[in-house]
Order: structure tokens, then sequence, then C-alpha cells
């Protein structure tokens, strides 16, 4: 379980970090094995979340960590025999991906041949064992958040388990791992750290202290373990999702927006809901004040796509999630005044927000109703694009009510030339 000393990952690379930052803890640590399993919170997959069936911003991560040398295929074969024997999943079902070399940074990496001869020797059937370069398969210690470049950043191949949730009608017969249509589903990865690259001269070198990383996804275990296709669909979120369903008052909007908005609802609140209990402060302008506000935001946006009255879903929906953690938490009167607590304190943060978000809002629709206006007269002059980028970005109207007002205006919107424009803005900026 995770110890005591390691914090939650909030602002923070999952595993990795709260390792580093405890190791002065453990003496003699070297050739010794560590499991931890910890609450993660990505703010950088929040863009991910809705669109897919396997994002979650909020997620449980189980870890293993071996110090030392270790060899490949003894990590392997337990990665196997937990999938196939403990979880008990059909080996029928499962591919693999691995490292089959690549360049970077003017370092040219072998393929992991070691990876790929112990997955062979297990039984896996060649087809279903899948080499990829760099971007899918070389993992890099990330230049994330307090990372100052005068250090080497540690690297190293890794082998990744994906579960084959079936054929998908827009995709073709080639589909495999490297494939985004979501017919599969990566629930364990791990990582062979035995190198470190050097920043000034980006060279690649060997690192002192190596070691092994093994990690899974307990959400995405329980799509599999359930016979689901979606995290959103498991015993955990299916009654989040119902629940709003139920307050839904909205009956037409675009194609997609009412699930996706529904999805977004159900992380992000139950985010907020643990990311306070863990002591997460009152939104603000940086940091994890920042982070707070956006959650907040961003779940009010949704509510509001639906045409949810906040003051009476908020109460009911934070009960929900009050009754799902008892279910796995002790019980009792000290327990009943925090969770209590916690609610009030949620509740104070969102309808705090909620004040000068819904002011913000007001100014934005205003400009985009002139926006709507003049769009005749605007087209030959701006693009579409260039004005909705200014009324989300500098009047501050969410994306998603933009969408709906065009959409209720007759105005085409293409989120993809939308989103490639935004690209463009942002590299304009850096």
């Amino acid at each position: 379980m995770l110890h005591p000393s390691i914090p939650m990952s909030f602002v923070m690379s999952a595993g990795l970090v709260q390792v580093e930052l405890s190791l002065s803890r453990f003496p003699d640590y070297q050739g010794q094995q560590f499991v931890l399993v910890q609450d993660c919170f990505r703010h950088f997959d929040l863009d991910s979340i809705g669109r897919d069936e396997s994002h979650l911003s909020l997620f449980e991560m189980p870890g293993a960590f071996v110090f030392g040398p270790n060899a490949k295929a003894s990590t392997i074969r337990r990665m196997w025999t937990l999938a196939t024997q403990q979880l008990t999943i059909n080996p029928e079902q499962l591919w693999v991906s691995y490292f089959a070399g690549g360049e970077l940074e003017g370092n040219t990496l072998a393929a992991d041949e070691e990876t790929y001869e112990a997955w062979l020797e297990l039984g896996l059937a060649p087809e279903r064992l899948v080499g990829l370069g760099v971007e899918d398969n070389y993992w890099q210690q990330s230049r994330g958040l307090g990372f100052t470049g005068d250090h080497p950043r540690k690297c190293g191949p890794n082998t990744e388990l994906f579960y084959d949730l079936g054929a998908r009608p827009d995709c073709d017969a080639a589909c495999g791992p490297q494939c985004r249509c979501g017919r599969f589903l990566e629930f364990s990865n791990s990582l062979f750290i035995a190198s470190e690259l050097e920043e000034e001269h980006h060279q690649i070198i060997p690192l002192e202290n190596p070691f092994t990383e093994t990690v899974i996804g307990t959400e995405r275990v329980a799509v599999i373990l359930q016979g689901v296709s979606s995290v959103f669909e498991t015993a955990e979120y299916r009654p989040l999702i119902e629940l709003i369903r139920q307050y839904r008052q909205v009956q037409q909007l675009p194609e997609g927006m009412a699930e996706e908005s529904e999805r977004i609802l159900a992380d992000h609140l139950k985010a907020l809901w643990v990311l306070v209990g863990d002591g997460a402060p009152p939104p603000g302008k940086n940091g994890r004040e920042r982070i707070v506000k956006l959650l907040i935001r961003r779940a009010i946006a949704r509510l509001m796509v639906l045409e949810i009255e906040e003051a009476t879903f908020l109460p009911v929906f934070l009960a929900k999630l009050v009754e799902q953690w008892q279910t796995h938490q002790e019980s009792g009167e000290a327990q009943a005044v925090l969770n209590q607590t916690l609610v009030e304190t949620l509740l104070s943060y969102i309808e705090a927000e909620s004040v000068r978000f819904h002011k913000t809002v007001e100014r934005g629709h205003d400009k985009l109703r002139q926006f709507i206006a003049n769009q005749v007269e605007l087209e030959h002059e701006t693009s579409l694009e260039a004005n909705l980028i200014d009324i989300e970005k500098n009047w501050g109207l969410p994306l998603p009510l933009i969408e709906l007002h065009l959409w209720r205006a007759n105005i085409p919107f293409n989120r993809q030339q939308y989103q490639d424009a935004l690209q463009r803005w942002k590299s304009q900026l850096r």
C-alpha cells in the first residue's frame, strides 16, 4: 500500500517522483522491491477526458519497483502471470508492444531484442507482438513542473500489455496497438530504466542505479474483468453517469456532446472530491489553486450544456460519492463527520468560483452574439477559428458553450480545424 511518506500525485508524474522523494527514507534500497498503490491525478490529460473510452484525470495506479539490475525476462514473466493467471484475462486477447529501436536527440537506439525474445518464450504469438518506436516505447523522464535542466533525465525502453476490445467498424484489418481507434486498451506497462539523457550534450549514459517499474491501471483492468468497453461503464462510474442523466434537462445537442459532458462531469467532480479530501486548496490563479479552478469551471460548463441546476444537483451527486467512498473505507461517526466536512468545503469552493465564472461566461456570450450577428461581414476579413480563439482565450467562454451556440445558430463548426488553428496560436505565443 501507499507509504505515508509518499505524497499523492498532484501536479507531479505518477510513480517515479514519489519514489525519488522517498528513497532517502528507505536505507539500503538497492536490490530491494517496493509496491505502492496510489491515487493519481493528471492535469495534463484533461482534454482527453470524455472523448475516448480509457482516460480519467483521477485513477488508481498500483506500481511495483525493483531497484538494481533486473533481468527483463523475469519482469515480463511476472507481467504475464499477473494478467493471465491471477487476473484470469484471456491470453488470446492480449497484445504486446516493445521498443523496436529509433533515434533520440541524435542518439541511435538499438531494438530491445531481450524483451522481444522474452515475450516469444512465453508463447505469445509473433503477430501479436508489435515493435514500436521512440514515441511509443522508449520512456523519458518529463521536463515537467520543477524541471530545471541541470540534471540528466532518466530513460529506457518499455513494454506494454494491451487487451483487444474487438474490431472497430471505422478501422481496418491492419489495426494494432499503435492505432488510436480505441480497440486496444493498454492496462500494464513495464519500464526498464538503465540510462539517463544528459541535457547539455544530449548523450545517453548508463544510470548508476538502474531500476524497473511496472504499473497497471485499476480502472482499465475493471473494464476487462467486467466485460464493458469503457471506464465510464464500469461499476464505479455507471451509477454516477446514470445520476447525471436523471437531472439532465436539455433534449437536443450536437452529436456526442451529451455523452462527453456526462463523462467530464463524473470525472471532474469525483476528482475534486478526492483532491479536496487530500488537502487541495480553494480555486485560485497559480499551481494547485489554478487546477482546482479549472476543474470547477469545466464541470460548471458541462452543467450548463446539459441544463442541470447546480444547487439542486451537486449535493445529491456528492452524497453519491460519499456513499461509494464508504463502501471502500471504514465507516463510523468520525468518518461521517469528515465526509460531511469535505462535502461542505467542496460546495463552498464551487459556489465561490461559480459566481465569478458565470460573470465571465456572460461577457463571453455577449462577444459571441456580436460575432454571430456580424458573421457574414466578418467571414471575408478573418477566419472563423481566429474569432473563436479570441472569444475562448481572451473572453473566457469555454469551447463547449461556443460549439453549442454555433450549432443553435446553424453556423458550421469543425473541431479539428479549430484545434489546428489553436496549435498555431499557441506556437505564436511561444
